[in-house]
C-alpha cells in the first residue's frame, strides 16, 4: 500500500509523466490499499462475518487550472473501487462492491440516466471476483441507479472508506492538524467546484462556471 502511494507521488513530481498527452494534465493510479473494517454492527448481514477488510483502488488523470479563479471539472477520468471482502466463521468468502466513475461522454447507449460521477454498487468487481465461489443468496444485484456523488481523488476517497468503515480511526484523524490540512486542500480542488457549479445553477453566486450542471445532475432543471 505504502509502495503504491509512493510511486503515485513520485509520477505526480515527474513534469514527464504526462498521461492526457498533454503539457498540463497529471495522473496518478494506486491499487491493493487495505484496511481492516469494523464488522461489529447490528445491522449488517450475514452476521456470520468474522473479519472483513477493504481493497481500495484508484485511477485519476486531469489537467492543471486554478480553481481560485474558474469552475472546472477537475479530472478528465476517475476509477475509484471500494471492494469488500469478509471471512465467516467457516471461512467462506463474502464480497461487497461499490465503485466511483467518472462517465465516458457518449458511452450511455440505453438512455439511462448517467450523472457525470457517480456511485454504484456491484459492477465488474464482483463479476470477475476470484474468491471462493459466487453465491449472491437472495440478492438481485443490478447496474442501477448510479447516484450522483462529488469526485473523490486519494485522499477524499481514503477519507470516505475511512469514515463510513472504521469510525473510531476517522475519529482521531479528525482530531490530527495536519490531516485536516490535507484534507481541506483535496476539498477546495475536488468538491469545491462540484458544490459551485450546482451553486452556479441556482444564481448564488457569479464564479465563471465552466462546468455544465447537468452532467453532474441530469435531472436538474
Amino acid at each position: 500500500s505504502i509502495g503504491a502511494i509512493d510511486n503515485a507521488i513520485r509520477k505526480l513530481k515527474d513534469k514527464t509523466y504526462l498521461p492526457l498527452a498533454t503539457p498540463i494534465s497529471w495522473g496518478y493510479t494506486i491499487k491493493g490499499f487495505i484496511l481492516r473494517i469494523d464488522v461489529s454492527s447490528s445491522t449488517q448481514y450475514p452476521k456470520i462475518i468474522k473479519n472483513a477488510f477493504i481493497n481500495f483502488g484508484i485511477d485519476v488523470k486531469g489537467e492543471h487550472y486554478d480553481y481560485t479563479k474558474e469552475i472546472k471539472d477537475p479530472f478528465k477520468h476517475l476509477e475509484f473501487n471500494l471492494v469488500i471482502e469478509g471471512k465467516s466463521r467457516r471461512e467462506k468468502d463474502h464480497i461487497l462492491s461499490y465503485h466511483l466513475d467518472r462517465h465516458i461522454q457518449g458511452g450511455n447507449d440505453n438512455g439511462e440516466v448517467h450523472p457525470i460521477y457517480h456511485f454504484q454498487m456491484g459492477g465488474y468487481k464482483i463479476d470477475s471476483y476470484k474468491g471462493g465461489g459466487k453465491n449472491f443468496g437472495n440478492q438481485l444485484i443490478l447496474d442501477n441507479p448510479r447516484f450522483m456523488h462529488y469526485p473523490m481523488d486519494f485522499i477524499l476517497g481514503l477519507d470516505f472508506a475511512i469514515s463510513n468503515f472504521n469510525p473510531l480511526l476517522w475519529a482521531k484523524l479528525k482530531k490530527d492538524p495536519f490531516y485536516l490540512k490535507v484534507l481541506r486542500k483535496s476539498q477546495e480542488r475536488t468538491l469545491k467546484p462540484f458544490v459551485a457549479s450546482l451553486a452556479s445553477h441556482f444564481d448564488l453566486h457569479n464564479i465563471p462556471n465552466n462546468w455544465n450542471t447537468k452532467q453532474i445532475c441530469p435531472q436538474i432543471i
